[in-house]
């Protein structure tokens, strides 16, 4: 009796954290330019993406479940930590195993999504996104160049960062169904203005 009562318990706290865990408002899928982060950190780091003639651009930095204020994160949840293999198979437009971990564990985890569905839903939020190949451009170029690559994004539902002067990152804000929606002031207040010197491919 005392086994049933404990798998009841396991069973209805396992669904309270996952409604828990739902509970926010939007997305932000966030996108770097790989080559920006390889000049900041990534090269000393050793990263493949890193190494002369990988070529790489674009990539997810993460989609991360937000609030209309603040965005939670490390939140507790009943589903399952993602197997090697999983979070491995991200690698192609995440860099690395170790970043699609760490984006589960800070962010995924408040998805309301088991491991899987979050790296679908990752994957597929990149899909959907036609990005132009930068050049040195302003922040206004660049935002010009991927409203006219994505018909229906609109102003105001996605911001361009920058570090130091260089070309950070893309950041759209999409809706729990993944279509643009406008972002909200903690998203829009790291947006960077003016030119913008951006690091080619290695």
């Amino acid at each position: 009796m005392r086994l049933v009562l404990a798998l009841v318990l396991v069973l209805v706290l396992g669904a309270v954290e996952a409604r828990a865990g739902s509970g926010f408002d939007h997305y932000v899928l966030a996108l770097s330019w790989t080559p920006g982060w390889c000049e900041r950190e990534g090269a000393e780091r050793g990263d493949p993406s890193c190494a002369p003639g990988a070529g790489s651009g674009w990539q997810v930095h993460g989609l991360w479940p937000q609030h209309e204020e603040g965005w939670p994160e490390f939140c507790t949840t009943a589903a399952r930590d993602p197997s090697r293999r999983q979070t491995r198979d991200m690698a192609d437009i995440m860099g690395s195993a170790g970043l699609a971990w760490h984006q589960w564990r800070k962010h995924g985890r408040c998805s309301g999504l088991n491991a899987r569905a979050y790296f679908a839903k990752t994957r597929e939020a990149f899909g959907r996104v036609a990005l132009p190949e930068p050049e040195v451009v302003t922040a206004e170029e660049l935002a010009e160049a991927l409203i006219a690559a994505n018909p229906g994004l609109e102003e105001g539902q996605f911001i361009v960062t920058c570090s130091a002067g260089r070309l950070a990152e893309l950041r759209l804000c999409l809706t729990p169904w993944l279509t643009p929606r406008d972002c909200n002031a903690d998203v829009l207040d790291r947006a960077c203005r003016g030119a913008l010197e951006v690091d080619p491919r290695p």
